[in-house]
């Protein structure tokens, strides 16, 4: 045999290199060698097919775990928009035409697109809300007769800027056919007291609509935004009824009926068209007709040399006072010998001009209000500072909660007639109201007052 080390000859049974004296292998440790090589090169095979195995269970680990994420993903996305912060909602609107509809708000990210099928709309998402309204007519054909009501289903879809689509809850929901609109400005209420053989009727409604008056087709007098304006004739007999008729296409025909009341006098007596139940100033004209040979009397505040009747014709005039902002009574009588007198009552509202108020007004005292509100009724204040809260009182008026202090809370309430109707909270103003009285806020007492005008001061 050879020696490992230096290459010598060696006997086979040598233990030792003659040469070197290194110590040499044995036959038993040759053979466990010569074994051994085979088991290592299976090892190694053994260890790169576990690698490969490895690699493809990783690899479908990967794979499954992407889809579970994925479907994860997905629906959480689904609940977002069917049951979370996402889901749209349908709510009764009535629309800036007065038809009454449907609208349904849509939530998500800007860019992504709602398509409505049943309705073959689709809008943008924007500002992460997209609304759509819909008028309940849009459900009915031009004959809704014998139609009670209508059963509708929405199917909405959301469709992302990536193009992946997500179906929305439906809206399943029962509209019944709708009422022709009609808003009648004048008269304001359904029953009316009028001394004028004239009254100004103004009304709104749908454009393309049908009107009646009394059984008149007033339709020609329909201008193109819906807008109707006429006068009716109403004799001294009581009660006047007025029938008015809409019929809008695809709504209910509507019928509608006002009671314009006008007393019988023994004497004849009426006030010219002209004379309003508002005025600007501190004084206001009255005229009218009376009989001829019929006196005028005057109960309240007027000008007495103002006061004139044409015996032969019957014409009359006199200018009336008005001692407070706000209502004001106007009574006067016409007379004749051997007749009942002919009582005439006008309510007329006063409300002065920006200038005359602006004026008079005083700066507030509040100190001195909140103690002599009642003898400063109808006195008028600067009332500044920021508005605090909103309500609405038991009359229905649009009351302001104004902080008109400095260094301290001073509020007082603001019932609002002026042109800003809808004021911001926080904001501060500047007003020129009338006292009324006093007006409970949060179980406290605090003055009131009438606002005319009001600005933005901050």
């Amino acid at each position: 045999m050879k020696c490992p080390y230096c290459g010598g000859v060696c006997a086979d049974e040598a233990l030792f290199c003659p040469s070197c004296k290194q110590p040499l292998p044995t036959a038993r440790e040759e053979s466990e060698s010569r074994q051994e090589k085979p088991r290592e090169r299976r090892t190694a095979g053994q260890k790169a097919l576990t690698a490969v195995l490895v690699v493809l269970f990783l690899a479908g680990l990967s794979v499954g775990a992407y889809k579970l994420v994925s479907w994860i993903k997905g629906y959480q996305l689904t609940r977002l928009y069917t049951r979370g912060a996402y889901a749209p909602t349908l709510s009764e609107v009535q629309m800036d035409d007065m038809r009454q509809g449907h609208a349904m708000i849509f939530f998500g990210k800007d860019g992504d697109q709602i398509y409505v099928p049943e309705l073959e709309r689709s809008l943008t998402i924007s500002g992460g809300v997209a609304r759509m309204e819909v008028p309940d007519s849009e459900w009915f054909t031009s004959s809704v007769q014998d139609i009670e009501y209508a059963d509708i289903t929405l199917s909405p879809m959301l469709i992302s800027e990536s193009g992946k689509k997500t179906e929305l809850p439906q809206f399943n929901f029962q509209i019944d056919v709708p009422d022709s609109p009609l808003q009648v400005t004048s008269p304001a209420e359904a029953r009316t007291t009028v001394v004028t053989g004239v009254y100004p009727l103004t009304l709104n409604v749908v454009p393309g609509s049908t009107v009646f008056v009394n059984g008149e087709d007033v339709t020609g007098s329909v201008d193109r935004s819906g807008y109707l304006s006429t006068y009716v004739s109403v004799k001294p007999i009581g009660d006047n009824v007025i029938t008015l008729i809409v019929r809008t296409p695809r709504h209910r025909e509507c019928r509608r009926e006002l009671v314009i009341f006008r007393q019988h006098y023994d004497i004849e007596v009426e006030l010219d068209t002209t004379v309003s139940t508002e005025s600007p100033a501190r004084t206001m004209a009255v005229t009218g007709t009376t009989e001829p040979g019929a006196s005028i009397v005057v109960d309240t505040d007027h000008i007495p040399e103002s006061l004139t009747v044409d015996p032969t014709t019957g014409r009359f005039s006199f200018v009336a006072n008005f001692s407070t902002y706000g209502n004001n009574i106007i009574r006067f009588r016409a007379t004749k010998e051997g007749k009942q007198d002919a009582e005439i009552v006008l309510n007329v509202n006063y409300k002065p001009s920006l200038a005359e108020m602006s004026g008079r007004a005083w700066a507030m005292d509040y100190e001195q209000l909140r103690i002599l509100f009642e003898n400063w009724r109808y006195k008028s204040f600067v009332c500044k500072g920021p508005i605090i809260d909103s309500f609405t009182d038991d009359d229905g008026n649009k009351c302001l909660v104004m902080d008109v202090g400095t260094d301290t809370r001073q509020l007082v309430i603001l019932v609002n007639q002026s042109s800003i109707t809808s004021p911001t909270l926080g904001r501060s103003y500047q007003a020129y109201a009338y006292v009324d009285g006093q007006q409970m806020y949060q179980s406290e007492y605090y003055p009131r007052l009438i606002d005319l005008y009001m600005d933005v001061t901050g």
